[in-house]
């Protein structure tokens, strides 16, 4: 299910940004079959897997801290790691905004205790809105590695088709600024009291 099934990756990673005080590199790839390259940024941060997991799993925070990201809806909530979402993904004038229902499955390795939450459309399952330019294909994930002295190894990467036609400086700055600002967003967020002290009961924390 959360397969690049239409797509190959053809070559090697390229660095695009780097942003040294919180540790942070913005990367790209070609993909074969594909006008929009695929993103991967990697930071590590100092934080709890549980911490991590209440933000994710706090949908209505989402515009807060996700570039461009307007509307973050869930739609059913399969179970507490499991969710259907729809969002919105705004895009400057006269490029039309996006929209995509999104199936989020977060899991945790026994062993490793390294968490990751997977991502893939679902367009199926709601209506499109001819307000937006639905999203055809996305596919991604958010994974969470524990490293020593409490901090965490986050990679973020995304492949997508964005639908209709983007401006080649649009494209190209899609996957570098989404990527880019989420993650110093998300930074921050980590340091709310709310999910440092937040509890979710299927995830566990380094001892």
């Amino acid at each position: 299910m959360f397969s690049f099934s239409a797509y190959s990756d053809t070559s090697a990673w390229e660095l695009e940004k780097e942003e040294k005080d919180i540790n942070l590199k913005i990367y790209t790839r070609e993909i074969e079959g594909s006008n929009l390259k695929e993103f991967k940024g990697e930071m590590l941060v100092k934080t709890q897997l549980t911490t991590i997991a209440a933000l994710l799993l706090d949908g209505q925070s989402a515009p807060q801290w996700m570039h461009k990201c307007e509307k973050f809806e869930v739609i059913e909530q399969i179970d507490e790691l499991t969710a259907v979402v729809y969002f919105i993904n705004g895009a400057p004038w006269p490029v039309s905004d996006r929209d995509a229902v999104v199936m989020t499955v977060m899991s945790q390795d026994p062993e490793s205790l390294a968490l990751k939450a997977e991502m893939n459309v679902v367009n199926d399952l709601l209506p499109e809105d001819d307000d937006y330019v639905r999203i055809p294909h996305m596919t991604g994930f958010w994974l969470f590695e524990p490293k020593a002295a409490g901090q965490v190894l986050v990679t973020y990467q995304v492949h997508a088709n964005p639908g209709g036609s983007l401006p080649d400086w649009l494209a190209n700055s899609v996957v570098v600024d989404t990527p880019y600002y989420t993650m110093s967003n998300m930074v921050n967020m980590l340091k709310l009291e709310k999910y440092e002290q937040a509890e979710v009961l299927s995830i566990k924390n380094v001892q």
